[in-house]
């Protein structure tokens, strides 16, 4: 590297720094300032950051080794997340906001009531803002460290100390910044990556002399190229039915929790949290991927069968760039490891103050006490984070980990909000379920990954069900209160009744955006891929599908009924 390269990254990290002091007051007032930005942030800006957050270092790798293994189609594994998440979009993200909680896993108490939410609430706390976070935490620190060894020609030992000064920086402009130091913070640092990602992409392209001769590269292997894998092809074909056809609705943020219900629960009103989830779903999979995608075909081209496909990424990078390009691109990269890092310790850290330390240890505590709590929990998930960092050895594999240990957990979390009779033993069952499940198939059975996780759903779903119906349902006066609260629509009658409020179904329209906004950004991709491959009348033909279906969906989540507009 040059010291021109050096001078760009050591520039970034200093403006990233700043921000974070130039916020540090306003996030020490209080818990709602520094977990939901006083509840200000408009569409724009908490629908990027989310975009920013799910954007670390380890994706563009990850995605790298899964075309390299599965080609462009083993990208299936996240996109089939696009129905997921446009149903939390239009069915569920105003709800989020009128719920008016902290957290999302404050939620517990305000749905289900007595000692199994209680139980729930701790529990979820603990799983989601410690285990599950550590593990993110961990792949994205085994992401820096190859990025960092390929890149500097670094030791396993000098890069480790490299990230740890890194990931200090991050845990210390965390600390001070609040979520809006880290959501502005987010801004810059998604500019910055994506800048970094396409002009890499465009010279790997130049590389290996141009798009032609990269699809020419791939004329005896075609499957490689294909969007959709070929029936033909088995194994590819039917992975790419389980993912679309269990894993989309079955496992993860099906209702839009975690970090994204954070950015939601912060937006200024109803609308604003509408239209940043789907500012979200339209960049996560149709703008941003395919420049990534590129580059994985050129490592494919330019270094085949490397041990470890992940690090083709890297290989291509360090290769194409010329000085002050590769400190921007490694800035860039910083940019991406810490817009996620901060996310997580920053909702993890709301989870370990606001639902195990003000919930169980001391409710009276006061705004100042809360604050130091909030940063101490910072710096115990940063330090549970590089414990799992020393555990890992692959970025996908610990994604496909995640997706079997909570395979279930995604539908039961959308009824929550759809039918009344869902109570809390129904969430415990299903992540105790998938949880035992998984462990299960991995020890008992060699069947391979997305056929497994099917197995773990056939396994959590009825077991879930079966406790739901075989338990007494909440009590009325819980379901009455989240009821007038919240204003769910779906199978709510019996509640509706009790309160003598109307019950509303969710209506066509709704159900209509969340259609046109999954084929919109579906069509968008399908676009992208055919332009870049040559086939420019169905790549035309598809943009447009994509444009008119994504305007229809725009359209949707603008519409704001003023009853719907309250702020806070």
């Amino acid at each position: 590297m040059s010291r021109l390269d050096l001078a760009v990254i050591a520039a970034y990290l200093a403006i990233t720094l700043g921000w974070g002091a130039w916020h540090a007051r306003r996030a020490s007032r209080d818990t709602t300032a520094f977990f939901v930005a006083d509840r200000t942030l408009p569409w724009w800006l908490a629908g990027t950051s989310i975009v920013a957050t799910t954007f670390a270092a380890d994706t563009p790798l990850a995605i790298a080794g899964l075309v390299a293994v599965d080609g462009i189609s083993g990208n299936w594994f996240w996109w089939a997340d696009v129905l997921p998440v446009v149903i939390g979009t239009f069915i569920v993200s105003h709800l989020w906001r009128r719920s008016r909680v902290l957290t999302d896993n404050e939620i517990s108490e305000l749905r289900y009531g007595g000692r199994p939410a209680a139980g729930l609430r701790l529990f979820r706390a603990l799983y989601f803002g410690v285990l599950r976070n550590a593990i993110v935490m961990g792949w994205v620190n085994l992401a820096m460290v190859k990025i960092l060894s390929l890149a500097l020609g670094l030791d396993e030992e000098a890069s480790g100390l490299v990230l740890a000064g890194l990931f200090a920086l991050t845990v210390l402009y965390t600390l001070l910044s609040g979520l809006l130091g880290v959501v502005l913070t987010d801004f810059l640092q998604f500019g910055l990556a994506l800048m970094g990602g396409v002009a890499l992409a465009f010279l790997a392209l130049e590389e290996v002399g141009g798009l032609g001769h990269l699809v020419e590269a791939f004329r005896l292997a075609p499957d490689v190229l294909r969007l959709v894998p070929s029936p033909g092809n088995n194994e590819a074909f039917w992975a790419f039915v389980a993912y679309v056809g269990v894993k989309s609705w079955s496992s993860g943020n099906t209702e839009g929790s975690g970090y994204v219900a954070q950015r939601i629960l912060s937006t200024r009103s109803e609308r604003d949290a509408r239209l940043a989830s789907l500012w979200y779903a339209i960049a996560h999979f149709a703008l941003r991927p395919w420049p990534w995608i590129i580059v994985g075909l050129v490592a494919l081209v330019r270094f085949p069968g490397l041990e470890d496909p992940e690090a083709g990424y890297v290989r291509v990078m360090l290769e194409v760039l010329p000085s002050g390009l590769l400190g921007l691109v490694l800035a860039a990269f910083f940019a991406a490891y810490m817009s996620t890092i901060d996310t997580q310790l920053n909702w993890g850290a709301s989870y370990l103050t606001h639902d195990v330390y003000e919930r169980f240890l001391d409710p009276g505590a006061s705004q100042a006490r809360r604050i130091v709590v909030a940063r101490a929990s910072v710096v115990l998930l940063a330090t549970a984070g590089v414990g799992a960092t020393l555990a890992m050895d692959s970025i996908a594999g610990a994604w496909r980990f995640l997706a079997m240990i909570s395979a279930g957990t995604g539908l039961v979390g959308l009824l929550r909000w759809l039918w009344w009779r869902i109570n809390a033993w129904s969430e415990i069952a299903v992540m105790t379920a998938s949880l035992l499940g998984a462990n299960l198939v991995g020890v008992f059975s060699d069947i391979a990954f997305p056929f497994s996780l099917v197995l773990v759903v056939l396994f959590a779903l009825p077991i879930a069900f079966a406790v739901t119906l075989a338990t007494p349902p909440e009590e009325a006066a819980t379901l009455k209160a989240f009821f007038v609260r919240v204003r769910p629509a779906g199978a709510w009658a019996p509640v509706a009744r009790m309160t003598g409020l109307p019950c509303r179904r969710i209506g066509l329209r709704p159900w209509l955006d969340v259609a046109a906004a999954t084929f919109g950004i579906y069509a968008a991709i399908a676009s992208t891929g055919w332009l870049l491959f040559g086939e420019s009348f169905r790549g035309v033909l598809a943009g447009g599908l994509a444009i008119g279906l994504l305007a229809f969906s725009i359209q949707g989540a603008e519409a704001c009924p003023a009853a719907e507009s309250r702020r806070r």
